[in-house]
């Protein structure tokens, strides 16, 4: 009997069966078909995706041309004694990194030797003089003997001048002028003992103690004047500069100065391969070796036509937004560029929207939408094709 319902049981699953297979089969069908109607209208309710778009401008350019090098100090002098001696007095303010003023004293040598060397000169120097004074008065008598003789034969030329003592003057004058050069010295190495600094600066090094024997010619101190700094800057050689237009905007990490050009360098940097230009410039808080950026002058452009350097595309391409909201790749000329602008020739219009928004993928014809006009209104503060104020 159990076997009997079993096998009714079985046949009714094999009777319903393809049934079922072909009611899952139509369901899938169904399915696949309401997707693929479904796709495309998913798609066409996807947005264009909004870019952003600004005017070429218009205005007078200069191109900033980048470089950069580290500052120096305009003179770097060696503080060397000019008279030998034992140093007798060291200033306070002497040592490494502090900071003189042109006129500071710096050190003195022992001036006794010299001082009694200028008091020698100057009684030589009255000695001579006491002499001249003589010879002249001796002189007088002569031309009173030499006007009693007025008749004699011995009168003539060649009596003159040894009768009225002339070489004997002359010999007097001139040991008068050796002796006022003697003390004349003897009072600048008196001067020399104490040592001035010759400009405001920073004292880079020094060697110098109270006692200490120095020769003529030897090193106390050197020291970094401060006046003025200068830039050896390296540009690349790409790039041409006007000198005539001769600020230079000049950043450190903290610091921003403004400085002039001093001379342009006719020759390459041999291990840079790039040129080098002189800037020259003053501040305050400079320090000394560190790394500045600088922009240099570059060519100057009357109404260029000007685009920011993110406009610019691959092999010299813009993107351009056209009347029918699609995207238009234009090739464009450059005559020039810098960090931030490009100064453009031909290839586009100044009605044309130019397209700064990255797209990943961007095709030719395309369909995009323009930010609204709230959003371009903020960012762009010229009308197209008019120069910007």
């Amino acid at each position: 009997m159990h076997n009997g319902v079993n096998h009714m049981k079985i046949f009714n699953i094999r009777m319903l069966l393809p049934a079922l297979v072909l009611l899952i089969g139509c369901t899938l069908t169904t399915l696949m078909i309401a997707f693929e109607e479904e796709e495309p209208m998913m798609a066409a309710s996807i947005p264009p995706m909004s870019v952003e778009t600004i005017y070429a401008r218009v205005q007078d350019y200069q191109i900033q041309i980048p470089a950069w090098g580290f500052i120096q100090p305009e003179e770097i002098i060696n503080i060397r004694v000019e008279v030998p001696g034992k140093i007798k007095v060291v200033s306070d303010y002497i040592f490494n990194g502090a900071h003189v003023k042109k006129g500071d004293l710096l050190f003195t040598i022992d001036d006794q030797n010299y001082k009694n060397s200028l008091a020698r000169a100057t009684a030589a120097k009255d000695i001579e003089l006491q002499a001249l004074e003589i010879e002249k008065g001796r002189q007088a008598i002569a031309k009173a003997e030499w006007g009693l003789l007025e008749e004699s034969r011995r009168q003539g030329a060649k009596n003159n001048s040894l009768a009225l003592r002339k070489p004997q003057l002359k010999e007097r004058e001139a040991a008068v002028r050796i002796a006022a050069a003697k003390e004349g010295q003897a009072r600048l190495d008196l001067e020399r003992t104490r040592i001035h600094s010759p400009c405001n600066g920073i004292i880079l090094s020094e060697d110098i103690a109270s006692g200490r024997i120095l020769d003529n010619g030897d090193i106390g101190l050197t020291i970094a004047c401060t006046d003025n700094y200068q830039i050896n800057a390296l540009f690349s050689a790409g790039y041409s500069i006007i000198p005539e237009s001769d600020r230079v905007k000049i950043t450190t990490r903290s610091e921003k100065y403004e400085g002039i050009i001093k001379s342009v360098f006719s020759h390459i940097h041999p291990q840079t391969r790039q040129r080098q230009v002189l800037v020259q410039f003053k501040g305050r808080q400079v320090t000394i070796g560190e790394y500045a950026r600088l922009l240099l002058p570059g060519p100057f452009f009357e109404k260029a036509m000007l685009l920011p350097e993110k406009a610019l595309r691959p092999e010299k391409t813009v993107w351009v937004l056209d009347k029918d909201n699609k995207l238009d790749v234009r090739t464009v000329t450059i005559l020039a560029r810098d960090m931030e602008n490009l100064v453009i020739g031909s290839g586009i219009t100044l009605y044309d929207k130019i397209i700064i928004t990255h797209i990943s993928s961007p095709l030719k014809g395309m369909i995009l939408s323009e930010l609204s006009d709230k959003v371009a209104k903020y960012q762009h503060s010229i009308t197209p094709g008019e120069p910007e104020k």
